[in-house]
């Protein structure tokens, strides 16, 4: 009799630190997705506080690769860009470099805004000029779509994938050739 109360009493007492551990395990790391109202999960301020919270005193600069649509495909560029720790900002700094280097009526479009969210998927939001002073066939936007793809993921650390928004708005395509709604990976198992 006495040895069950001692295995009912070690049971009794397993169970409770199983349910404290678990309790202390949800109130310090588990964070569920209520908690956030905002698909987002950075925002894009790059303030004086967030680069002294970074120990970033100075502008450290970082060697980025930018890739260019052209005849023949696709073409990497080094260019050399203040280097900003937090992926959204950095998605910032880059592809408002891409768009600089962008030919013809490209190169005034403008970026608008950048997110990020859990997934890691990249949201640039480009204004009009971006689709409307797009000219070209399905190589031509395929490039287009395919170089800034490139270069979001290649500079920006976790970048999944990326989505064009055009003026805050989710649009079918840039040139008529291909949906962009999706995001840009699947259309990089279209390669030629």
């Amino acid at each position: 009799m006495e040895n069950k109360k001692n295995i009912i009493a070690v049971v009794v007492l397993l169970l409770f630190i199983a349910v404290l551990s678990g309790w202390l395990f949800t109130k310090y790391y588990y964070i569920p997705s209520g908690k956030n109202n905002s698909p987002l999960i950075e925002l894009k301020e790059d303030t004086p506080q967030n680069q002294a919270a970074f120990g970033i005193n100075g502008e450290a600069m970082i060697a980025v690769k930018i890739f260019y649509p052209s005849e023949d495909g696709v073409t990497p560029e080094d260019r050399t860009i203040p280097h900003k720790p937090l992926p959204v900002v950095m998605a910032d700094v880059v592809i408002e470099e891409y768009l600089k280097g962008l030919k013809e009526g490209l190169k005034d479009a403008k970026l608008l805004g950048v997110y990020r969210d859990r997934n890691n998927v990249l949201y640039l939001d480009l204004s009009d000029e971006f689709r409307r002073n797009f000219y070209g066939d399905a190589r031509q936007e395929y490039y287009l779509l395919k170089s800034l793809f490139d270069t979001a993921v290649t500079n920006v650390a976790g970048t999944e994938d990326v989505r064009l928004l055009i003026e805050g708005k989710e649009i079918e395509s840039i040139g008529g050739h291909f949906s962009i709604l999706y995001g840009l990976r699947g259309i990089m198992n279209y390669e030629q």
